[in-house]
């Protein structure tokens, strides 16, 4: 059991083996498309800032459900100025890093993104722009943590971990890490249009956040709500620091809008395999409402 508790929780020795591959068969099928094929607003998946998620081909099943929703889907790796951005309605950065996912065992004072480019998105998101993006559990919390700064989001340094709100069933240590997020427990917040949906069956009501980091950012909606007993521990070598309230917040930014999570695996369709052992992870399983709630997410940023 020791091998699905690494399946979770050593999501950078993992991805750096090359041990996380996208689950086959997923169905990025959806229904009842928002857009007509080829027709909805320009959606970027940023590449250039060693987003390894992407890199790896894992967030290919994020964008084939986006591009059967109708969305038009970009994949590019420059960086970020005011023309370039005015391409698009949404932007989605996964973790991002400053060198090559697995070539360093810690982030310390290097830069992912340049003082100029975090300047051009944060205008480009006042003025009306659509920013989707993920923070990890440590090392990656400090990586992406001027990002976050610069729309008025702390993270907290760590991995968290809740010893009374965790998905019980799986029989592994440190368990605690598999946060619930549901509508019997309260800490999914169901008063908003991402929760909601926009259609009868749209309702998300059951998610499992597979680690990450802690978030907290006044003005925002708290989507994912960290209780009481939620604590940030120490993960990878890194002091634990800060303090967090959510995995999830979504808001208005200017004239834009912003949605920032703590973990990223919801928004896959992964699966690892230690020792022959599989453990899936994201939109396929059925269990979570991942796949759903990626489809609210999108439809909430782009209107």
């Amino acid at each position: 059991m020791k091998s699905k508790l690494l399946a979770f929780c050593l999501l950078v020795t993992l991805a750096a083996q090359g041990q996380m591959l996208n689950d086959s068969p997923f169905d990025a099928n959806v229904a009842h498309p928002k857009y007509s094929k080829g027709k909805g607003p320009k959606v970027l998946f940023d590449k250039g800032h060693y987003n390894f998620i992407v890199d790896m081909g894992l967030a290919k099943p994020l964008m084939d459900v986006a591009a059967a929703d109708g969305y038009r889907v970009h994949v590019d790796s420059l960086k970020f100025t005011k023309a370039y951005l005015a391409k698009y309605k949404m932007i989605v950065i996964f973790p991002a890093m400053p060198f090559k996912f697995g070539s360093k065992s810690q982030v310390t004072d290097e830069t992912t993104f340049t003082p100029d480019e975090l300047t051009a998105l944060h205008d480009w998101v006042s003025e009306g722009g659509s920013l989707l993006m993920f923070d990890e559990h440590a090392p990656i919390d400090k990586s992406v943590t001027p990002l976050f700064n610069k729309f008025r989001i702390q993270l907290s340094i760590g991995i968290v971990s809740d010893s009374l709100n965790y998905e019980t069933k799986f029989t592994i240590p440190n368990k605690e890490t598999l946060l619930k997020f549901t509508r019997s427990n309260g800490l999914l917040n169901t008063d908003h249009p991402i929760t909601q949906g926009e259609k009868t069956g749209e309702q998300i009501n059951n998610i499992m956040g597979y680690s990450g980091g802690g978030l907290t950012g006044a003005g925002y909606t708290n989507l994912f709500k960290l209780s009481p007993s939620a604590t940030i521990k120490k993960y990878s070598g890194s002091a634990p620091s800060g303090t967090a309230n959510s995995q999830g917040l979504a808001g208005k930014f200017g004239k834009g809008k912003v949605v920032a999570l703590g973990d990223c695996n919801g928004f896959t369709a992964m699966y690892v395999m230690i020792k022959s052992v599989k453990f899936s992870a994201g939109m396929q399983v059925a269990d979570y409402d991942w796949k759903q709630f990626a489809l609210n997410t999108l439809h909430w940023l782009s209107i």
